[in-house]
């Protein structure tokens, strides 16, 4: 059932998902704040796909804590994927709502950023599935914002390493001109250097472009070993790859997490063959979690989905695992068991997930690599 609250883009509805249940099913109530609409809906999508068809699974039958039974009731706010409309949807959510549990955020960085301030004020407990900024979560020392997805220092550092243990020494970032760009090329720059490798350049553009020819004529001036490719869309990850391999280079291309099968569904294997990632989501993995949500995902929406769906699917099970945990839907208790427990059956890392004192997520990153003649991300060599 959605039900209509709020006008424009601050958004839309109180989402009361799933059958109808029994009055002695109580509800869990949820604000849910993350880009609804606009250009970002590509990756940002399958965050809020991934939560309804999770939370659509629990409130079939409920979950118990502390001997009642619960459900989800979530309502959505639209932040887009921009820090003054991710303000506003936190301001609304606050004024509007009565009772808010929990608060699950999926805004892109320079959102969570912007509306970190609000949701500190607040008080309430916070799990933000998506940003990559490590400006997010806190306070340090008694955290109760939460951050599932890694940050870009601990992508970086695996991903460096791997270039070193390849033998490369010199390498240039091409990043969009952005916030997030400028936190991801800048942190890649300092992991990079911390593992001994020189950054000769960082090489920025403007966000959504697809003319990429005098970027790569100016790296093929440069010659690097390896070139780190900082996108967040697939428009422009296709227009940079496909003008990357017309023009012959022969660096080892590394990109963001960012870059995921999305592509090479696009535009086929061939120019994406041999590419380099890091990150903590891999769905080759053989785990019998990552599969399942693999086969759901597919089976309810007919796509893949992302790396933003497995962080946001695996939010709603810490939630529940989380209140279980604490006994009782009470926010302190919610709190300390997020700040002190470690959640296991997770899609994304190994697993296993543990907060670590400021709030922040920590679990195993891995770097792969796109393999053509597999037609899958696979673990680099």
């Amino acid at each position: 059932m959605l039900k209509n609250i709020l006008p424009a883009t601050v958004l839309l509805g109180l989402l009361g998902l799933g059958p109808a249940h029994s009055q002695e099913i109580k509800d869990i109530n949820v604000a849910a704040i993350m880009p609804l609409s606009g250009s970002s809906m590509v990756n940002n999508g399958p965050a809020s796909k991934a939560i309804k068809m999770r939370v659509n699974e629990i409130n079939k039958n409920g979950f118990d804590v502390g001997g009642t039974k619960y459900r989800f009731n979530v309502s959505w706010f639209d932040s887009e994927c921009k820090s003054t409309s991710a303000v506003k949807a936190t301001r609304a959510a606050l004024d509007t709502m009565k009772d808010i549990d929990v608060i699950w955020v999926g805004m892109c960085s320079s959102g969570a950023v912007a509306s970190r301030p609000l949701l500190i004020d607040s008080g309430y407990v916070v799990l933000n599935s998506v940003s990559g900024t490590s400006q997010f979560s806190g306070p340090k020392g008694d955290p109760y914002l939460f951050k599932i997805k890694e940050t870009f220092y601990g992508r970086d550092v695996s991903l460096s390493e791997y270039l070193k243990k390849m033998g490369h020494k010199k390498g240039v970032v091409v990043a969009v001109n952005s916030k997030w760009g400028a936190e991801s090329s800048s942190t890649f720059k300092k992991a990079a250097e911390d593992e001994g490798l020189e950054v000769t350049d960082i090489i920025t553009y403007d966000e959504e472009n697809e003319e990429f020819a005098p970027i790569i004529t100016k790296l093929k001036k440069i010659d690097p070993d390896f070139v780190f490719q900082s996108s967040e869309y697939i428009n422009e990850q296709v227009s940079f790859l496909r003008t990357y391999r017309q023009y012959g280079l022969k660096a080892q291309l590394a990109g963001e997490s960012t870059w995921t099968e999305d592509i090479p569904a696009k535009m086929g294997w061939d120019a994406i063959d041999g590419m380099l990632v890091a990150g903590a989501w891999f769905p080759g993995s053989d785990s019998p979690e990552v599969k399942k949500f693999l086969a759901d995902y597919e089976k309810e929406y007919g796509e893949i989905p992302g790396f933003n769906g497995p962080t946001s699917y695996d939010m709603v099970n810490i939630t529940v695992e989380a209140y279980q945990k604490a006994g009782k839907v009470d926010p302190k208790a919610l709190r300390d068991v997020l700040r002190t427990s470690k959640f296991t059956g997770m899609t994304y890392g190994d697993g296993v997930l543990n907060f670590d004192d400021n709030g922040q997520a920590q679990f195993k990153t891995v770097v792969t690599r796109f393999d053509k003649n597999k037609k899958a991300r696979v673990h680099a060599e």
